[in-house]
């Protein structure tokens, strides 16, 4: 089956393309994210309350007993835990919510973010991935083991100076084979989720040949983001320090006074402000807009091989030369 060929600046920007043609269906997808992330993290506040409680009830008059954190821990416990439990699934459903997207041009209609038969599949994909990261770090480490453990064992002249160059040179064979590895790995969960199928390897026949390509797109990504974090960073700093004027006077108090309950007082006081928190709710939307873009540029890369490969897009269109010429040439008498 013949591919197109590699669009560098569509494969590195996907996402923002796919955002580009389905706004709607990108902040749809998003905000259920954002309800999802907020609720859940929200109901493991509130299991870790009875403990933040507690030291803001103490303030700087001492420390709690082992005996009343582990009491105001235990209170609390189970919300927690199900609050992380909650994330876990919500990560997989917002996993597979942009997969679906990205990979099949699909928003199912009602709630977009479901747990069925694509998310079942992501979850064993995501597992065997996670394990074969690992198994391949475990394996560098043992590399790395026994090539110096041979040096060790020889103790031959100049056995540091050859052991450093050996170490150097398998160092860049390391990193390659790391990169070729996690490229290969890159299309896997898109795959799985356009194939509607377990696909794990067969990410290294969709990124054969592209992979150079995929690399460099990572490496713009990376510098991109960068970049957008120290935009984004500077912008919520300006916004914390417009809603944050009166807990600025708040600190200068605590050093004018050592009663550690006039200083809970002009802290608690500061942190009442209207304007505080509407400062705080806008950089906390930013950063949540920013995540989700960080999120889908991830994976789109691998979603636009997992798609060139398996014939989504059109195949280039090769240059024929007409059967005939526009004017035949004159013939000779």
């Amino acid at each position: 089956m013949s591919k197109p060929s590699y669009n560098f600046v569509d494969a590195t920007f996907y996402f923002l393309k796919v955002f580009g043609q389905r706004p709607l269906s990108v902040a749809w997808i998003g905000l259920w994210q954002v309800l999802l992330y907020a609720g859940f993290g929200a109901l493991m506040l509130y299991g870790f309350w009875p403990l933040l409680e507690l030291v803001i009830e103490y303030g700087g008059k001492g420390e709690p007993t082992d005996t009343e954190m582990a009491q105001a821990a235990l209170q609390g416990m189970g919300f927690y835990m199900l609050g992380i439990l909650g994330i876990l699934i919500s990560a997989l459903m917002i996993q597979g919510a942009w997969l679906r997207l990205l990979a099949r041009d699909q928003v199912v209609g009602g709630l977009p973010i479901r747990l069925g038969a694509d998310e079942l599949r992501l979850l064993v994909v995501n597992i065997v991935l996670w394990l074969l990261i690992m198994a391949a770090g475990v394996l560098t480490i043992v590399l790395y083991a026994v090539v110096n453990a041979g040096f060790a064992m020889g103790g031959e002249p100049g056995g540091v100076a050859v052991q450093a160059l050996v170490n150097t040179l398998l160092t860049v064979i390391v990193i390659v084979g790391w990169i070729i590895f996690l490229l290969g790995l890159a299309p896997a969960t898109a795959l799985t989720v356009r194939q509607r199928g377990i696909k794990i390897f067969d990410g290294f026949a969709a990124a054969q040949g592209v992979m150079f390509w995929m690399f460099l797109s990572y490496v713009v990504l990376f510098f991109a983001i960068l970049l957008a974090y120290v935009v984004l960073s500077v912008m919520q700093q300006a916004f914390l320090m417009i809603g944050s004027s009166e807990l600025v006077g708040a600190l200068i108090s605590f050093e004018q006074t050592s009663d550690p309950d006039l200083m809970m007082e002009a802290l608690l006081d500061a942190l009442n402000s209207p304007l505080f928190w509407a400062m705080a709710g806008i950089a906390l939307v930013l950063q949540l807009i920013f995540d989700i873009f960080v999120q889908g540029s991830g994976m789109g890369v691998g979603a636009y091989v997992a798609v060139r490969h398996d014939g989504g897009f059109a195949p280039d269109t090769p240059l024929e030369a007409p059967a005939e010429s526009v004017g035949q040439a004159p013939s000779e008498g």
